[in-house]
């Protein structure tokens, strides 16, 4: 069971959940950049959430379904078609083999997944199938898929006669509570806030930032009123986690990404709170932030009601999918 890249798209790749443990030998996690809507594109299948699903990126790749294969989309609308008939994001399809999936344009959002069920096959290095670029190991052959690749996936349990989608999917409501309001992003405040003069503190929380061209899976540099440090000071190497916010010499700032470095040596003025990085990673260039400071509190309670709406969907989509395919 397989499909075949007939166009690449631009840095389409296999990410899982993350390579966690690895710091301490310089490797970065890695991981879907949108860990909510992996997650649910897995559950939406009937995986498990350590599967590995396709991280799709604008323009897109086109995909040769060579067998039958149940599927989902979820993230950013990237107006995908099977065989030009349009189908929608945050649901289970059905695809028949030799059917082709293509993405048209963006509507909104920056980043897709897309899972099958049983799970594409997929390299593991040091206990994750995440694509780690720059070392080139895990994912499918350690890089960004190609014209003509070919990936395996386990074989579904169920005849399939035509495309289609099936009736369950997870609403807009349950949606806007991971990803709006799109721009308002929420933090605390980092080891190095205090270094920041006073202006720069009301500049910080007050202003826009905006997401400039020069942004990838390892950081979103921002542009915005210049953010100015006390007193000149140098920081040692120190440890960084995704979200974290860092100041450039330029005083503009960079928010750290999935595939962000394990230490850095510019000055830590906060992090973005873990359950606000889903919508971070649906962020495009062009676009203006808002940061507001929270405390250590709402963070940790934002995180835990993520994980129990993640916890809800998988049930659902479980019990659904199972009923549908009867096993």
């Amino acid at each position: 069971m397989s499909i075949k890249i007939i166009k690449p798209g631009v840095l389409a790749t296999l990410q899982d959940a993350g390579r966690w443990g690895g710091r301490s030998m310089g490797i970065g996690c890695s991981g879907a950049m949108d860990i909510f809507a992996m997650k649910s594109a897995n559950y939406l299948c009937a995986n498990d959430d350590r599967q590995p699903i396709i991280e799709i990126n604008v323009p897109g790749p086109q995909i040769l379904f060579r067998q039958d294969a149940v599927i989902s989309l979820t993230g950013a609308d990237l107006a995908a078609t099977i065989n030009e008939k349009a189908i929608p994001f945050w649901r289970t399809i059905i695809v028949k083999k030799d059917s082709v999936l293509q993405f048209k344009q963006a509507v909104s959002g920056a980043r897709a997944c897309l899972a099958v069920q049983g799970g594409w096959a997929a390299q593991e290095w040091l206990n994750s199938y995440s694509t780690h670029l720059k070392l080139g190991a895990g994912g499918y052959r350690g890089r960004a898929l190609q014209k003509d690749d070919i990936i395996n996936f386990t074989a579904n349990k169920i005849l399939i006669t035509e495309n289609k989608v099936l009736p369950w999917y997870i609403s807009q409501h349950e949606l806007d509570k991971i990803y709006q309001p799109r721009n308002i992003i929420r933090c605390i405040k980092g080891p190095e806030y205090d270094w920041l003069d006073e202006n720069s503190k009301h500049t910080f929380e007050e202003n826009d930032h905006t997401i400039q061209n020069q942004s990838d899976r390892m950081g979103y540099r921002l542009k915005g009123k210049s953010l100015s440090i006390k007193h000149p000071m140098e920081l040692i190497s120190s440890a960084v986690d995704s979200g974290t916010v860092q100041v450039l010499p330029t005083g503009n700032g960079i928010v750290l990404m999935a595939d962000h470095q394990t230490t850095g040596g510019y000055p830590r003025i906060a992090s973005v709170i873990k359950a606000d990085l889903p919508k971070m990673a649906q962020l495009n260039p062009g676009q203006k932030i808002f940061f507001k400071i929270v405390g250590i509190k709402e963070a940790e309670d934002t995180l835990i009601s993520m994980q129990e709406q993640l916890a809800a969907i998988r049930s659902a989509c479980r019990f659904q999918l199972k009923k549908y395919l009867q096993y």
